[in-house]
């Protein structure tokens, strides 16, 4: 067995490294932003870079230009699409970055009073560069990530007033940082300000619809119950009730292009084409498209057959609980013969409408039995009671 001290030490470096893991997913924009500077300047030049505090603060154009003013060199920032964001450098944190580069220790000797040069700006751009792409990738899984990718050292700018010529975006985000070199030999302050990138807020929210949820993995795991419908035809009870398992039934060939495909409840899900792939048969799906159904007069897919239409046809859930109809005995046997009717001939004259042609006058004056016209009127036009007249029957 091992030394249990030996043990803890190793079990409390796993846990350490699993922390700090935990600490980087879940960084805040001032953490990230304080890591990166830090680390930066340590991994560089082997300088203790401190930071106190980070501000934020969301600024317009005018806002932007106002704080680039004073003391301090000013750099631009190359962003995506072209968009410049801005970085504002305070004069002793200058001098102490180039002091660790020229002679490698930061001195406390007075802060030099001279125009600042190209040089100086191009003394800050490791530290820029590599900063900003620290900052970028502790913030991965963060929903501002996406405002603050891509920016690097891009060239000096001589004032304020330049500076604001060259800003483009309606909204900056604006980041000031309190820094100590060299426990306190340097001190003073470095701001970033950053455009507010819409298309990468676009493409931000995107990626979140397009996100896998909790429990989408649970959810596409629960059975589905879906009923495809290749045609609807109407029988007769009596043709209906002599179907039998292998009774083929002929349908249209348009029935191929009208399947329907129902959900539990009998909603109409979708439709398409029957077809078949490797031997299987299959439907390909016209409607809907994407993630509803599409306008009919939008020119997209095809519309959802008026069988599936609200109040074409009853829902098949409905149809499926309704009791199926008792049958009935066989009155065909208990009937009489009945003799052949005059008309199954087909001699008759449909085009007829003049009694005689039917035989002449058949001898009864009906306006005795049921009234003239005037009697009608006189009567409010109620119906004959066929009920209460007299009916004899005559037996052979």
């Amino acid at each position: 067995m091992g030394d249990p001290a030996r043990q803890d030490e190793v079990l409390a470096q796993k846990a350490s490294a699993a922390r700090r893991a935990l600490e980087a997913r879940s960084m805040s924009p001032s953490k990230a932003l304080r890591r990166a500077l830090s680390r930066t300047a340590d991994v560089l030049w082997d300088l203790a870079l401190v930071t106190h505090g980070v501000e934020q603060a969301h600024l317009d154009q005018d806002g932007v230009v106002a704080a680039l003013g004073g003391d301090a060199l000013l750099i631009l920032l190359d962003g995506p699409d072209g968009v410049p964001g801005v970085a504002r450098i305070e004069r002793p944190v200058m001098t102490g970055l180039i002091e660790v580069q020229t002679i490698l220790q930061v001195t406390q000797m007075p802060v030099e009073e001279r125009p600042l040069t190209q040089t100086d700006a191009a003394m800050m751009a490791p530290l820029l560069d590599s900063a900003l792409e620290r900052f970028e990738r502790y913030l991965e899984d963060h929903p501002l990530q996406p405002q603050i990718a891509g920016f690097r050292f891009g060239a000096m700018v001589e004032d304020s007033r330049t500076a604001g010529l060259l800003l483009d975006a309606s909204g900056y985000r604006a980041f000031r940082v309190s820094l100590d070199l060299a426990l306190g030999r340097r001190t003073g302050e470095l701001a970033l300000f950053l455009p507010d990138r819409a298309e990468a807020a676009a493409a931000d929210e995107a990626g979140d619809l397009g996100q896998e949820g909790p429990h989408e993995q649970k959810m596409k795991l629960l059975p589905v119950h879906m009923d495809a419908v290749l045609h609807r035809l109407v029988l007769p009870l009596s043709a209906a009730e002599k179907l039998q398992p292998g009774d083929l039934i002929p349908l249209p060939p348009e029935a191929l292009d009208g399947v329907e495909l129902l959900a539990g409840d009998g909603s109409g899900v979708a439709g398409g084409r029957l077809g078949q792939i490797n031997g299987m048969r299959a439907v390909r799906l016209a409607w809907p498209e994407g993630c509803g159904l599409q306008d009919p007069a939008e020119g997209g897919s095809t519309a959802p057959p008026a069988a599936l239409s609200e109040g074409a046809a009853p829902a098949a859930a409905e149809v499926a609980a309704a009791p199926a109809p008792e049958r009935g005995p066989d009155l065909a046997e208990d009937l009489p013969e009945l003799p052949p009717m005059e008309f199954d001939a087909g001699t008759f004259d449909t085009g007829a409408t003049d009694t005689e042609e039917f035989g002449g006058d058949f001898g009864t004056d009906f306006s005795g039995e049921f009234g003239s016209g005037e009697d009608a009127e006189e009567s409010g036009g109620a119906e004959f009671d066929f009920a209460a007249a007299p009916f004899e029957l005559d037996e052979d």
